[in-house]
């Protein structure tokens, strides 16, 4: 009888302990510590299980994502990606270089997103350099979007356009578009890719009007678009 009993009473105390220590080890599982860890990539979820931010090498980076679907596959640096409560991408920080036949290219960008769209504040360093000669661009841009835009409602209507075989008619569907949906670039302050250091205000329409620089030559000058559509320097000559 003894043993009868031992027979079923060991299994059930191997089992329950076993359970206990699972249960153990899974509410461990929650406050691992390391000094150090190596990776390709990592996602931070929220309690919903949606996405908010993405650590990751350029080869498994996440192509962005708007109204729950993933934008299409693209090219992109090595970073992070924020996430909103929403799960729609807004905004970042990536960087990347090339250097391939006499031709280095090196860029950091760290971007803000206007809701539902695409990048509305950038923070810019980009240098390309061939032969000897650098275009470089560093400094701070703002854009914006007409409110209630959605960037993935623009890309479905420019990959729509896309299938127009027409050429001609193709880019004046696409650029129609783009004039009432894209993003205008409404400032930038820093150095541009002609070697200008300053500021430069666009209007609502993202064409420049003002322009308060120091050009490559170390001359300061104080531009703005005149009535004629012609830019004035209003600096005196020295």
């Amino acid at each position: 009888m003894k043993q009868r009993i031992l027979v079923y009473y060991i299994p059930s105390i191997t089992i329950l302990v076993a359970i206990l220590m699972f249960s153990s080890f899974r509410e461990n599982e929650k406050y691992q510590k390391f000094d150090e860890i190596t990776v390709k990539k990592i996602n931070l979820i929220g309690e919903d299980g949606s996405l908010r931010m993405v650590l990751s090498n350029e080869a498994r980076q996440h192509p962005g994502r708007i109204d729950g679907k993933d934008l299409p596959k693209r090219d992109r640096g090595a970073g992070i990606l924020y996430f909103n409560y929403d799960g729609d991408e807004c905004g970042g920080l990536l960087y990347g270089n090339s250097n391939k036949d006499s031709v280095i290219a090196s860029s950091l960008s760290f971007t803000m997103d206007q809701y539902k769209q695409d990048q509305s504040i950038q923070l810019l360093n980009s240098e390309y350099i061939e032969n000897g000669k650098a275009i470089i661009e560093r400094g701070l841009s703002i854009s914006e979007y007409p409110i209630g835009s959605n960037l993935g409602e623009t890309i479905q209507k420019v990959e729509e356009f896309s299938k127009i075989k027409d050429e001609k008619q193709r880019n004046e569907k696409i650029e129609e578009y783009m004039k009432v949906n894209g993003g205008k670039s409404r400032m930038f302050i820093g150095r541009s890719g002609q070697n200008n250091t300053g500021i430069f205000l666009r209007d609502n329409e993202g064409k420049t009007k003002i322009k308060i620089y120091v050009n490559a030559n170390g001359s300061p000058i104080i531009e703005v678009l005149s009535k004629t559509g012609k830019f004035v320097n209003i600096v005196p000559n020295e």
